[in-house]
């Protein structure tokens, strides 16, 4: 499996950021507290290419450490080359729920770890043209709806303050980013054209699938 450089970069981050911490891991109870995250990266990814992601986080966050996580969102994949000489496209909404251990690394600096439950609806379509000069041309289209899939992801998160503050609301807000497995669990196969792309899990070219998003939280203890 081939990783982007988006991935390694991720990666490398990452190691740095537990390598400045590693002799002050701990885990440490603290107060409960509401997450309310968007991922930002996303939505630059949407401004630059023909796709269309959107994704909101909610988390309850316990005892400082047991982090209960919900996310929901829309994608709108065309992955370019899958059909030659055509199109691809598949559209709908994602729900994942699961559960994340919070270790605190220093005050303000968070690394978790956990396993999500992933599942989607959604409905592809695309086209197909090819000339010949012996033979009709072919000019053909193709609609599925009410397709399903479901994943499991095993997640780990770093997060810090967006802002260096001790004071006001600004200082509950966090930027961080989540490194993602995700393992297909369902079977795909359709008659005809195959399930090119699905919605939260991306490209279905492989049934264990690597991802990285970038996020930014706001953090309301009570």
């Amino acid at each position: 499996m081939k990783l982007r450089p988006v991935y390694i970069t991720s990666l490398l981050l990452l190691a740095a950021f537990c390598s400045e911490a590693q002799d002050t891991l701990t885990v440490k109870h603290g107060k409960a507290a509401l997450l309310l995250s968007a991922d930002y990266g996303k939505g630059l990814e949407s401004l630059v290419n023909k796709q269309t992601k959107w994704e909101f986080g909610l988390g309850v966050l316990l005892a400082g450490r047991y982090n209960f996580i919900a996310e929901y969102g829309y994608g709108r994949l065309n992955p370019e080359s899958v059909i030659n000489n055509g199109s691809y496209t598949a559209e709908g909404n994602y729900f994942r729920f699961g559960f994340a251990h919070v270790f605190r690394v220093s005050p303000k600096r968070y690394l978790s770890l956990g396993v999500l439950y992933a599942t989607t609806r959604f409905t592809d379509y695309g086209t197909v043209q090819i000339s010949s000069d012996l033979w009709p041309d072919i000019d053909t289209s193709f609609t599925r709806s009410d397709l399903s899939a479901h994943w499991f992801e095993v997640i780990m998160t770093t997060e810090a303050p967006l802002f260096k503050l001790n004071e006001g609301p600004l200082r509950n807000f966090y930027w961080g980013t989540r490194l993602r497995v995700r393992i297909m669990a369902a079977d795909l196969s359709q008659p005809g054209f195959d399930v090119y792309a699905v919605p939260g899990y991306g490209k279905t070219y492989s049934s264990v699938v690597p991802a990285v998003n970038f996020f930014v939280k706001y953090r309301l203890e009570f």
